[in-house]
């Protein structure tokens, strides 16, 4: 269980990710995803058909019921009359109407944690409503290859638009701006004078949804013509991806395969599901057989259920208790160590052509046989752990990093125990190369500890200062490279 100062970072976190979702710019692709069942994916790859669907069988109440519009023009004393008008426009306004819906795709235009978060395919809910509850399939589709598809076959419909939804809070009536005139309607037809009205107004008629559906990210295809039938679009040469379900049943592997004979470049993948988080993986057919997981071995410790689940409560309890104290204990060299890797800090900012960052981390500077353990867990105890880094970025990024980082642990007896570390990794295609160029570690008692926190950060300048020479080398901005300081 984790501690009040695990859980408020956590918490910290988690607000970090939010706000850098809201405040990213997010760009669309030119791919669209469709949502569908394994045998319904099978059947449009076979026949190389999208079907449209007639627009009362979508499913938000604005287009389901009729949204008649404003009549102008003598009435007359006839009411059957004007309601006789509306359901005769109703007829090819709406249920005339046939849509295909599509899910747009997007990626931030900056570097942020979750990319994958707007994605075409990453939507819990469209998985669950029309995926088959992550069982079924999800097509990526080439939005230009489909459009094009669209309008070829759509040229026998009377009208053929398309185009993202935009999502509404609310919508008092369908205000167009516009009247039907019960003059033309007599001149020209109820069926002729629908149409126009439909084409003048499409964008406010077909393309506004409620913002309950905003999470289905629609890109729509509509169609009006004279059939209350499905229609169809040719999709063979659009489709460029197949995304099984993370729940893909084995026995409908069969069925995608044999429906995929007709799509040798359609790339396959399979939605991967780990920690709250969806990302795509390669699929090949038939796939490789799940590995055997061991039987979890039984608790070191005797006793019931309820006894050891209490004694590891105690346990975290304890901790949490010797962890305020510890950290009451660390405070003044913790600042003064702080204060040393800031000055670091800035020292590091003014070598040219890099980028510089810093951070609370331990990950790395203590060895991971020295790390903190969970409570109760055997071994070393350590009752706090903390520390900070500052890493130099050799431009342009994600290339050859530079680090120097130092950290203190609170062991028993008031004891503390100091490290430090300078390290450089060399980012490449085959893999990230790491040495440690220099590592130092002390314990002190705690009234030795701020002069020896001192002491640890004149021994990080020093080494940080030397390691540049190697740093440089390896970057090419240094003539001469010691012996011994070049990366694996």
């Amino acid at each position: 269980m984790p501690s009040d100062h695990e859980q408020d970072r956590a918490l910290t976190y988690e607000s970090y990710s939010e706000l850098e979702m809201a405040a990213t710019q997010w760009t669309p692709t030119e791919d669209l995803f469709h949502y569908t069942s394994a045998q319904a994916a099978a059947a449009m790859l076979t026949t190389g058909k999208l079907r449209l669907s007639p627009y009362p069988r979508t499913n938000d109440l604005w287009e389901t019921e009729p949204h008649p519009p404003g009549l102008s023009g003598p009435q007359g004393e006839d009411l059957n009359a004007t309601f006789a008008v509306w359901d005769e426009l109703d007829r090819h306004l709406r249920l005339h109407t046939k849509v295909g819906c599509l899910t747009r795709d997007f990626v931030p235009a900056a570097d942020i944690t979750n990319r994958d978060a707007a994605r075409g395919w990453s939507h819990l809910a469209l998985w669950s409503h029309y995926g088959d509850k992550y069982g079924g399939v999800c097509l990526r589709v080439d939005q230009g290859r489909l459009i094009e598809s669209f309008l070829r076959d759509s040229e026998q419909a009377t009208f053929a638009f398309h185009g993202p939804v935009r999502y509404l809070n609310s919508q008092n009536g369908l205000f167009t701006g516009s009247h039907i005139d019960l003059g033309q309607v007599a001149e020209f037809g109820a069926d002729a004078v629908a149409l126009a009205y439909a084409e003048a107004n499409k964008d406010l008629l077909f393309f506004r949804k409620h913002r309950d559906w905003s999470y289905e990210s629609e890109y729509r295809l509509v169609v009006l013509n004279q059939s209350s039938d499905y229609d169809f679009i040719d999709i063979r040469d659009a489709v460029t991806g197949v995304i099984l379900g993370n729940r893909f049943p084995s026995k409908d592997l069969r069925v995608i395969e044999a429906a995929l004979e007709d799509y040798p470049d359609v790339e396959v993948q399979q939605l991967h599901y780990h920690q709250r988080r969806l990302s795509c993986v390669p699929f090949d057919f038939p796939p490789p057989a799940q590995p055997a997981f061991a039987q979890t071995p039984p608790a070191r410790r005797d006793g019931s259920l309820a006894e050891r689940l209490l004694a590891l409560q105690n346990a975290e309890t304890k901790a949490a208790s010797n962890w305020q104290d510890a950290e009451a204990l660390a405070h003044t060299p913790l600042k003064q160590l702080q204060a040393g890797i800031s000055a670091l800090e800035s020292q590091l900012r003014l070598w040219p052509g890099v980028e510089v960052s810093s951070s609370p981390s331990t990950a790395g500077t203590v060895p991971e046989e020295m790390r903190a353990r969970r409570p109760g867990v055997p071994g070393e105890t350590i009752h706090y752990q903390r520390g900070f880094q500052c890493v130099v970025e050799h431009l342009p990024l994600h290339s050859l990093t530079f680090s120097a980082s130092a950290a203190i642990q609170v062991l028993d007896g008031e004891r503390l125990r100091l490290h430090a570390l300078v390290a450089m990794e060399h980012w490449h295609e085959g893999g990230n190369d790491r040495k440690e160029v220099w590592r130092d570690q002390r314990e002190v008692v705690a009234s030795d500890a701020l002069a020896a926190v001192i002491a640890l950060l004149h021994a990080l300048t020093t080494a940080a200062d030397e390691a540049r020479v190697a740093f440089d080398r390896v970057r090419g901005t240094s003539p001469e490279e010691p012996p011994g300081t070049e990366l694996p």
